[in-house]
């Protein structure tokens, strides 16, 4: 009988990760393996639970999330335990990577990755860098679909996957990641890429225009005008005459097509035929801006 109670309490378990607690030897399979990281800090008093019967949403206008009802007297920790990590679909999606529980005690990776809120699960590449965060708790829909979203083969990253652990602000490390993340769909992650490779100091202007090109096309690709114009905008400030400067006010005319400003577009457009008559990008400027009449 003893036998038979232990037998149906294993049936009756449901999923789980495999999670590993030594992650020195789980950053090594998995740069072994080329397999991403799934990185999960639950420590001490981790979560707050609320009254049975509330709600709470996060993430305010925005379409932050809100707690599942029926688990509301759960704290975060047991909620994400209970409604997302142990869920069949969750782990079976979390099957190719190589998954580390950070509990209370050792602070390392709490403090590598500037880790304050619990739970709080990280995304990371073979070689350790961060490609998505989560902090609190997430739903389990949208943590599937990171789990799906990062990539399979990181075989293009490589070289700057490794550069990028060694020295997070190489910036030759930071272009190529994003144009790996940009190759994958991920224009997002890339988009914070581009962004701490032109803060880094050691860029040369002819480097940081390259950058400033490569971040405003993304932005452009992911729908986001105003803000590549912005970005368009800075650069030129910061160097006005300098070479490449018909380049950005091609993009900066793009952008402005983009979000609909015609008027800021022929401004650009403007500037660029008294700077830049015989530059090949003032004649497509004004074919793009001939095409948006239409």
């Amino acid at each position: 009988m003893f036998a038979s109670l232990v037998f149906a309490a294993a049936a009756s378990k449901g999923p789980e990760i495999a999670w590993s607690k030594d992650y020195t030897r789980a950053f090594a399979e998995a740069e072994e393996r080329r397999a991403p990281l799934l990185v999960h800090f639950r420590g001490a008093n981790c979560g707050r639970p609320t009254v049975p019967g509330a709600t709470e949403g996060r993430g305010g206008s925005r379409g932050g999330i809100t707690r599942p009802r029926h688990e509301t007297g759960l704290g975060d920790c047991d909620l994400m335990q209970q409604d997302v990590l142990e869920n069949a679909m969750v782990v079976d999606l979390a099957g190719r990577y190589v998954p580390v529980l950070v509990g209370p005690g050792d602070e390392t990776l709490n403090t590598r990755y500037q880790v304050i809120v619990n739970p709080t699960t990280l995304f990371l590449d073979p070689w350790g860098n961060e490609i998505f965060r989560v902090a609190g708790y997430l739903e389990r829909a949208k943590f599937s679909r990171i789990l799906q979203a990062v990539p399979a083969d990181f075989a293009a990253l490589a070289p700057s996957g490794r550069s990028l652990r060694e020295r997070p602000d190489d910036l030759k490390a930071l272009t190529g990641a994003a144009a790996f993340y940009e190759q994958a769909g991920l224009r997002q992650v890339s988009e914070r890429l581009y962004e701490r490779a032109l803060n880094t100091p050691a860029a040369d202007l002819t480097a940081r225009r390259q950058v400033v090109i490569a971040r405003g096309l993304n932005l452009l690709l992911m729908g986001r005008g105003p803000d590549a114009a912005r970005v368009f905008e800075h650069a030129l400030e910061e160097a006005p005459n300098a070479p490449g400067s018909d380049a950005l006010l091609l993009g900066l005319v793009n952008a402005h097509l983009t979000a609909g400003r015609r008027k800021d577009a022929a401004a650009a457009y403007a500037r660029m035929a008294r700077e830049y008559p015989d530059s090949p990008y003032s004649r497509k400027a004004r074919e793009n801006l001939d095409a948006a009449k239409k």
